[in-house]
């Protein structure tokens, strides 16, 4: 080999990485340690060959000696030029331009023309006659390629792969049945990281012949159903009212326009139930699939629907016929217990608290789940004897602000019951939340009872709201109705509305 070829190469070489290094500079990219690294070697082989053979004082080497050293240096210059027309393909078109090439297809056409040029270096260099050694060589170029036929699939099938590009880097898919996000594709295999952070390899063969679930395309915006099964004994119409309004509280769910609720199919004395939902992030649908149902099972345990056993292992029981009778009575004596706790109601004597307790209800909500919401009618008052709440209220611009919180002991939606107004906040449970609910008929029935209740009840309820701050909730409401209107005006107002003498 002429030392002509090896300075040209050498010379070539670091021309490449000068542009790649420009290209760099204006990209505003760093250039790869492998391509650095590469250059470098080249450049002090191919310094140091001409400076050795140049030297008298080095024995002079033999002509093969001399031919495999210049070739050592040739190939690691032609190496490097490579490495760095491959980083410029990748760096302007895949990456600045989106065109898609198969970062392993240029590995090929690398190593095909190294083969290549290690073949000629052989026959032009070296003097060695290829055709010989290509006829010796057929009986073990069958076995080796019967050898390598899964693999030689698999190379195949990743560049069909690339090319349809079913999925990218970063993309949700679910093959063979297995889910998770890509990680990495190379011409041999195709690697998943799951939920659970395994890292599952599948040849690129296995993928190809699978059905293929890209869930990150068109959009990341998915559609995901959960079902319910429940007894026929409930109203259709009742349990998809009760689906919908326990989803719609979600800020990071919303439900799809035209599905939403519905019935999927009755069999067997059950009904089952699909709510759909819109998922923008399918990473987070174990989360959101999560709090569809917790809130789905508290928003069906307070209207009285119960999930049965999806087993059908029932066990049979005797009950007693007064059974539903004696949990009324210990739900009531837990009421009455509660209510009797509670300093404001000071004012009912234990009749009007046992009379107010065997017509209120009680009721449990989860972490997030909004109890109230702001600018809805509404005719009860909420009582917290377990867990706390956030107040909110809408600004002017339409943001909701964080106002107060109230825990076990307070109550709000005095107004409400008093005089039919609007919520004047949105109310959501911190954590899971016992309260009581006193409506407007109850509330009337005791008063009915004993007019003069009402002007102790008001009263009570203003030293309330002084002793907890209601802050921007309440904005002292009944004192400022009372500025407004007078004491009195606003008790006959409360009467009118409850009906009361």
């Amino acid at each position: 080999m002429p030392l002509a070829w090896m300075v040209n190469a050498v010379w070539v070489a670091i021309t490449a990485v000068i542009i790649v290094t420009l290209f760099s500079r204006l990209l505003k990219t760093k250039l790869p340690l492998g391509l650095i690294g590469s250059a470098i070697l080249t450049v002090v082989l191919g310094q140091g060959l001409i400076i050795w053979f140049y030297n008298p004082n080095v024995p002079i080497l033999s002509t093969i000696q001399r031919n495999i050293w210049l070739a050592l240096a040739f190939f690691m210059a032609l190496s490097t030029t490579l490495r760095a027309i491959k980083w410029l393909l990748l760096e302007l078109l895949v990456m600045r331009r989106s065109v898609k090439i198969p970062p392993f297809l240029l590995d090929i056409l690398e190593w095909f023309v190294l083969l290549l040029v290690v073949l000629l270096t052989i026959r032009l260099v070296f003097g060695v006659e290829l055709t010989g050694l290509l006829i010796t060589s057929t009986v073990a170029s069958a076995i080796i390629g019967l050898a390598l036929q899964d693999t030689l699939g698999n190379l195949i099938s990743g560049i069909s792969l690339q090319v349809e590009a079913p999925f990218s880097a970063d993309d949700w898919v679910e093959i063979d049945g297995i889910e998770g996000i890509i990680v990495r594709q190379n011409w041999r295999t195709l690697t998943l990281l799951t939920r659970e952070d395994h890292r599952v390899m599948l040849t690129n063969s296995t993928v190809a012949k699978s059905k293929i679930i890209n869930y990150s395309r068109p959009t990341n915006s998915q559609i995901q159903t959960v079902y319910l099964t429940l007894s026929e004994s409930y109203s259709p119409n009742l349990v998809k009212q009760t689906l919908m309004e326990a989803v719609l509280g979600l800020d990071d769910v919303r439900l799809h326009p035209r599905l939403r609720s519905h019935v999927v199919s009755m069999q067997d004395g059950c009904v089952t139930y699909g709510l759909s939902y819109w998922l923008e992030d399918y990473s987070d649908k174990v989360i959101a699939r999560d709090k569809v149902l917790t809130r789905a099972w508290f928003s069906l345990h307070r209207v009285g629907i119960a999930i049965p056993d999806p087993t059908g292992n029932y066990r049979v029981t005797v009950v007693p016929e007064d059974e539903a009778q004696r949990k009324r009575e210990t739900q009531q004596t837990n009421l009455f217990n509660e209510m009797q706790s509670l300093h404001w109601l000071d004012v009912l004597t234990e009749t009007q608290l046992q009379q107010l307790a065997k017509r209120t209800a009680v009721a449990t909500y989860t972490t997030g789940e909004q109890l109230v919401k702001q600018g809805e009618a509404g005719d009860s008052l909420f009582i917290i004897t377990r867990g706390s709440v956030s107040v909110y209220v809408r600004a002017a611009d339409g943001r909701s602000i964080y106002a107060n919180q109230l825990s076990s002991g307070d109550f709000f939606g005095e107004m409400s019951l008093l005089t039919g107004e609007a919520r004047a906040a949105s109310i959501r449970a911190n954590e899971e939340t016992d309260v009581i609910i006193i409506d407007k008929e109850a509330f009337a029935t005791v008063l009915a009872q004993d007019p003069t209740i009402l002007e102790r009840f008001v009263t009570a309820l203003e030293r309330r709201q002084e002793g907890i701050s209601q802050s921007l909730q309440q904005d002292s409401a009944l004192r400022r109705q009372e500025m407004e209107n007078g004491r009195d005006a606003f008790i006959q107002r409360i009467r009118r509305y409850l009906r009361v003498p």
